[in-house]
């Protein structure tokens, strides 16, 4: 039985001008010669070109500039972008930072009938190829295989954290292709929105303007904070200076009780700044707190893992965990015990993992370097194992 919405989504595939054909990848236009991302590139620079290649042989050279890199190059180049010359340029509250932009992840999977519309009449729409070219830095990535999506998972783990590698996981095969609008944040990125398969040029093309809105208040934001900081405490100590020596000379008291004032406002500013980023981070953890699982019982029937956790203080977190618990439970554990994925590693005390496994300098293996989705069995944390959180450098 077909629902009305599910209705609906037909008539407007319908009225983009795709066949039925067309829509389930039928039609000789879309038969696939090649995937879309090879299964095992050595790199992602290589898997990127191959989309990009493949991307164009399907839709057309008319189609958003995808970046060639890695992920987290395309972030760097998205989020911090070219470096201001304050001898040359005006001081930065009075511009906005044309080098940052957002970030759109683009997320392809050939096995949604979704894809076929969305690539060829909403990412390949020269209204939406020029405002992301001008506005976005754009990073594609192919889940059609699992292998792959495991591959985006863990990088999207390792650059962004838990929660966004969450919230990927949540959509079904049949919602994408997904656009993730990714914002640079000064302590974290931040997921603005994620756009589903299912939606038009007129509907893209608002939230693309709504997500820019969002960014360029924040940005605006951000400029003030960093020019307060870098200035702020050096011109409120010129200002008591200045106001102590007109005290001194015989003037009144109204001078440094007004820079007093305006230490006290610029501190409670920032006490404000800090206190907003410390309810960001205790929503964040009391997320992941909320979708643990239950912890199982000593005397349960299936396989138990024990571990503990050494803290950098000292201290150690104990949990039983099923030897069938994905990896990503335990970094999610972690993170809800106040020590996320940005800002700590994990590590086991001596290198079992192959030679491919990074290493630090005291020949820890580096478990949040593993894939995610791999259980604890399969990473040999089992029957029991003692980790250790360290502080990212």
């Amino acid at each position: 039985m077909v629902s009305d919405s599910d209705a609906d989504d037909f008539e407007d595939a319908s009225e983009f001008g795709v066949d039925d054909s067309e829509m389930f990848g039928l039609g000789s236009s879309t038969c696939r010669k090649a995937p879309m991302m090879p299964e095992n590139s050595e790199n992602e620079a290589d898997a990127l070109l191959h989309f990009t290649a493949e991307f164009s042989s399907r839709y057309g050279e008319t189609h958003p500039m995808f970046f060639i890199g890695t992920l987290e190059a395309a972030s760097q180049e998205a989020f911090y972008g070219k470096a201001r010359d304050p001898r040359t340029e005006p001081p930065v509250w009075l511009v906005i930072d044309l080098n940052r932009k957002l970030l759109a992840i683009y997320l392809h999977n050939d096995d949604s009938v979704l894809s076929n519309v969305f690539c060829s009449q909403m990412m390949c729409a020269d209204s939406i190829v020029a405002y992301l070219s001008q506005n976005f830095i754009t990073w594609a990535w192919d889940v059609t295989k699992e292998a792959n999506k495991a591959r985006l998972l863990t990088m999207c783990t390792r650059h962004f954290g838990s929660v966004v590698t969450q919230t990927i996981r949540t959509y079904k095969t049949d919602q994408f292709p997904l656009l993730l609008i990714v914002m640079g944040k000064r302590t974290s990125n931040e997921v603005l929105n994620v756009i589903q398969g299912n939606t038009t040029v007129d509907e893209l093309m608002m939230r693309l303007m709504g997500a820019m809105e969002i960014f360029t208040a924040q940005q605006l934001e951000d400029i003030k904070d960093e020019e307060g900081e870098r200035d702020g405490e050096t011109e409120m100590r010129g200002n008591i200076k200045e106001a102590l020596g007109l005290v001194k000379d015989g003037h009144n008291e109204a001078p440094l009780r007004e820079a007093q004032e305006r230490e006290e406002a610029e501190q409670n500013r920032l006490e404000r700044k800090r206190k907003e980023q410390e309810d960001e981070k205790e929503a964040i953890r009391l997320s992941l707190e909320h979708s643990l699982p239950v912890e199982p019982d000593e005397d349960s029937a299936e396989q138990i893992s024990k571990l503990r956790i050494r803290t950098p203080s000292g201290e150690f977190l104990e949990r039983r965990f099923l030897s069938s618990c994905k990896l990503q439970v335990l970094f999610d554990f972690v993170a809800s015990k106040g020590f996320p994925f940005e800002e700590f590693k994990l590590l086991t005390t001596f290198p079992r993992k192959n030679s491919q496994m990074l290493l630090c300098p005291r020949r820890l293996s580096l478990i949040t370097q593993l894939d995610p989705g791999a259980d604890l069995l399969e990473a040999k944390l089992f029957p029991q194992e003692t980790l250790f959180l360290e502080a990212k450098e």
